[in-house]
C-alpha cells in the first residue's frame, strides 16, 4: 500500500482524524450542556456557605471541556500534516510547525487533566465517596496527565529531529 500521495494511506488517516475530529466536537458539544445544566442546577441549590462544591464541579467539567477543544486543535495539526503528506510535502517547516504546536498542546491537555484531577479528588472527598473511588479516579486522571505531558516532550524531540532532517534536505538540495 502506498504511504504517501492520493488514495495511500496518509489520506486514510487524514479521513479518520477527520470523522474523529466531528466525533470530540460532538462530546464538547455535549460536555458543554450538562456544564450549562450543573452549574445552573448545582449553584441554585447551595447557599454562600457551601459554595465551593459546586465551584469544584464547574472546574472540573470546565476543565475538561477545555482539554476537548485542545484535543480538536491538536487533531486538526494533525489532519493538516497529513494532507502535506498526501501531497508528497514530506519535508515542509510547516509540518514541523505543526508538530511543534502539537507538543505545546499535549503538555497543557497534560496540565489540564492535573487540575481536573485535584479539583475531582476535592469533589468525591466533599461527597464522601470511599476511599477506593477516589484512588481509583487520582490514578486514572493522573495517567493520562502524566502520559501526555510525555507525549508533549516526546513529540518536541521528534520535531527537532525533523527540524534536522529539513536543514539536511535543504542543504543537500544546494549542492546538487
Amino acid at each position: 500500500m502506498k504511504i504517501l500521495g492520493e488514495k495511500s494511506l496518509s489520506s486514510k488517516v487524514e479521513h479518520g482524524l477527520e470523522a474523529v475530529f466531528i466525533i470530540i466536537a460532538l462530546i464538547d458539544f455535549v460536555v458543554l450542556a450538562i456544564l450549562i445544566t450543573v452549574t445552573i442546577s448545582e449553584f441554585s441549590r447551595y447557599n454562600i456557605t457551601n459554595i465551593l462544591q459546586p465551584i469544584s464541579l464547574t472546574l472540573a467539567l470546565g476543565v475538561f471541556l477545555a482539554t476537548g477543544i485542545v484535543a480538536l486543535y491538536i487533531i486538526s495539526k494533525f489532519i493538516k500534516i497529513f494532507r502535506n503528506l498526501k501531497e508528497n510535502k514530506l519535508f515542509d517547516n510547516n509540518n514541523s510547525n505543526h508538530l511543534n504546536k502539537i507538543s505545546i498542546s499535549s503538555i497543557i491537555i497534560g496540565i489540564l487533566y492535573f487540575v481536573i484531577m485535584v479539583s475531582l479528588m476535592y469533589y468525591i472527598k466533599s461527597l464522601a465517596i470511599n476511599i477506593e473511588v477516589t484512588i481509583l479516579c487520582s490514578l486514572l486522571l493522573g495517567t493520562f496527565s502524566i502520559a501526555f505531558i510525555l507525549l508533549g516532550i516526546g513529540i518536541k524531540i521528534l520535531n527537532e529531529i525533523y527540524k534536522k532532517a529539513i536543514e539536511y534536505k535543504e542543504e543537500n538540495d544546494l549542492v546538487v
